[in-house]
């Protein structure tokens, strides 16, 4: 069990020890001796009565977008398996599927059905198959050995079927059930075997790049993937579409206008004069370079990206897609970038900004909506110029990163305004920083501020973060979670404002947390547990912990209200009488430390101790009054001549 879960045990299931006396409480050196009668010794067992990992439920989802004839790898249905309970994993043995719903004869338009596993990820990604490939597929049922371990939660697996370049069309269907799956020796079906939908062929005409070729080059392309068919007599004709192969690199130098385009796995075009098409499609491992600058139009109308597709961006015009359709794990690059590239309103997979153009550049409403992560490494250059270009906002804004920001280089201004103007950062997942700056508002400009909340780990390894430039910027921690510090001394960090909410744990794993700047406060809020280890918190600023909020004290002399001993350093230092304080860590022996406690003097809400060894031991610098109780999960606590007045105690022991 976690030091942290300890806190949040039911004491009512403890061995409960009660004093006899409490008005005065008892006192006397050495260990604490208290005049008690044992009620109950038993000790709450855990991991022992959980519940093994079990089958709950299975259900069916399906995908409804059309498809290209003479594609491969194209996802049909999903299956969710979901499992409750934990302990020793469950496996699927197989699973039985029927390809009704796809236009007859089955056989004539689809083949090569194929199992994939994404584990609890809920993105598609073709890139752990189980079982071995269907070649051939009929109206009958086929099974798929899968043999996969479960596990806890949702488990998603996705059948693809390649689909035949004369598939049928006007109306031609591609679809699928799940007919049933076997756990064990069990059966079970899906609770919906066959959802609603199903996907409808395109009436296009596929040829298969032959080579590392330009794409206005005929003999490049056939209708045949191994070459034994047809080079198109037109490359611009309505009808054709165009699949670059898994291994063959195309080069589009001269200006063309196509229907369609699909680059497959392996693939890579690289396009240095505008190619305009109605729909451009990059598939998982597809690599799209756009070299061809553009300011005055779009050149694809529809840029469909799936998981694990790769855009890169080298010139300094238009992103080439007028209605873009990212997947969350695709992929987008910019090694140059101008004012007008992002555009508004798109939602981006995984943004990586590595460019090398000296330009500084307002990204408001630019990245409104980040499916995966937002990375700077490079923004701008510094020749023939101060270097000082990078990323800001001067308008207020929120940027939403379902993924982690991570700046491994270049800069980011935050807000950028001679006004009172915020600019809300919201991070599903990690704050990382190797390199670069990080602020919250420019310096230059730095009336505005910046609001950012957190729901992962701060990675703080370097470069530079200011986060006190701006009028009240903040960090915020909040939410059931917890979120890991870690701080290496090569990185230079002044903090501005940072909260941390109810129910959110903190739990420091660097050397410190700080330089918290002047006139800014780390504020453990009610409900919220920082848990320090043998940390420090640092720096001019203050540091304050609010009623029935936690903090998780390591270092062997304890806390301190002043002075420059223990786990807070900050120049301010605020203890609510309402608070709990948790002793733990190895440190032997640990003191508790002298610090005062408001509005109640000498007051706690609960001392908790759950050191790493039961020899291991606390001792008192100051009297304590203890509210509600102490708990004592793991080692001792010495009075060392000082008053504790307990109402109740709870051993773990």
């Amino acid at each position: 069990m976690s030091r942290k879960n300890s806190i949040r045990q039911q004491t009512a299931l403890k061995t409960t020890l009660r004093l006899a006396i409490i008005a005065t409480g008892v006192s006397i050196a050495g260990l604490v001796v208290l005049l008690i009668v044992v009620f109950n010794m038993m000790k709450e067992e855990q991991g022992h009565a959980e519940s093994s990992l079990i089958f709950k439920n299975a259900d069916v989802i399906q995908d409804t977008s059309n498809v290209l004839r003479g594609s491969i790898n194209q996802k049909i249905i999903g299956v969710v398996i979901e499992t409750s309970g934990k302990g020793n994993p469950v496996k699927v043995n197989t699973i039985t599927f029927n390809a009704k719903g796809t236009s007859l004869p089955v056989e004539q338009n689809i083949e090569n059905a194929r199992l994939w596993f994404t584990a609890n990820d809920n993105n598609f990604l073709p890139n752990q198959q189980v079982g071995s490939t269907v070649i051939k597929v009929t109206e009958s049922d086929f099974e798929i050995a899968c043999n996969q371990n479960l596990k806890p939660g949702k488990n998603y697996f996705w059948l693809t079927f390649d689909v035949k370049p004369d598939a049928a069309y006007a109306p031609g269907t591609i679809d699928a059930t799940c007919q049933d799956l076997k756990i064990g020796a069990i059966e079970y079906k899906p609770l919906i075997s066959n959802a609603t939908g199903k996907r409808f062929t395109e009436p296009n005409i596929p040829y298969y790049s032959m080579g590392n070729f330009a794409v206005n080059n005929l003999g490049a392309w056939n209708s045949k993937r191994d070459g034994s068919g047809i080079s198109p007599k037109q490359i611009n004709a309505s009808r054709n579409s165009y699949f670059v192969q898994s291994g063959h690199k195309m080069i589009s130098n001269t200006a063309l206008s196509l229907q369609s385009m699909v680059v497959e796995n392996g693939g890579e075009i690289r396009i240095t004069s505008p190619l305009r098409m109605n729909a451009m499609y990059v598939a998982f491992g597809g690599v799209v370079q756009q070299d061809a600058t553009i300011t005055d139009y779009y050149c694809f109308n529809e840029f469909y990206m799936e998981n694990g597709s790769n855009y890169i961006h080298n010139n300094t015009g238009y992103l080439p897609g007028l209605h873009c359709f990212f997947d969350a794990k695709s992929n987008q690059t910019f090694f140059q970038y101008g004012l007008a590239t992002f555009p508004y309103t798109i939602k981006w997979g995984n943004v990586i900004i590595d460019a090398s153009t000296p330009l500084d550049i307002d990204i408001q409403k630019n990245f409104s909506y980040v499916q995966g992560d937002l990375e700077l490494r490079k923004t701008g250059s510094s020749i023939g110029s101060n270097g000082d270009q990078g990323l800001f906002c001067a308008e207020e804004d929120t940027l939403h990163i379902a993924g982690s920001l991570i700046v491994s280089g270049g800069k980011f201004y935050g807000m950028r305004s001679d006004k009172n103007k915020t600019l809300y950062v919201e991070i599903g997942k990690d704050l990382i920083l190797k390199s670069g700056l990080l602020t919250d508002a420019d310096a230059r400009k730095n009336e505005g501020h910046t609001i950012m909340k957190i729901n992962g780990d701060v990675l703080l390894l370097g470069g530079t973060l200011k986060f006190n430039n701006g009028n009240s910027s903040k960090m915020i921690f909040e939410g059931n979670r917890t979120s890991r510090w870690i701080q290496n001394p090569t990185c230079e960090v002044t903090l501005g404002n940072v909260e941390i909410k109810n129910m959110h744990d903190v739990i420091l794993k660097g050397e410190k947390m700080g330089d918290v700047g002047a006139k800014c406060i780390i504020d453990v809020q009610s409900g919220g547990r920082l848990f320090c280890g043998v940390n420090k918190v640092t720096g001019a600023g203050d540091f304050l912990l609010q009623d029935n909020a936690t903090i998780g004290i390591g270092d062997p002399e304890g806390i301190y209200t002043t002075g420059t001993k223990g786990n807070i350093l900050t120049s301010g230092r605020i203890f609510h009488s309402g608070a709990n304080y948790f002793y733990y860590t190895n440190s032997q022996p640990q003191i508790s430390g002298i610090f005062i406690t408001r509005p109640e003097l000498n007051t706690v809400r609960r001392i908790i101790l759950d050191k790493d060894q039961t020899s291991q031991t606390l001792a008192l610098s100051q009297d304590f009054n203890v509210t509600e109780e102490v708990k004592i999960n793991k080692g001792d606590i010495r009075q060392s001549g000082h008053e504790l007045r307990l109402p109740k105690i709870s051993d773990n022991r």
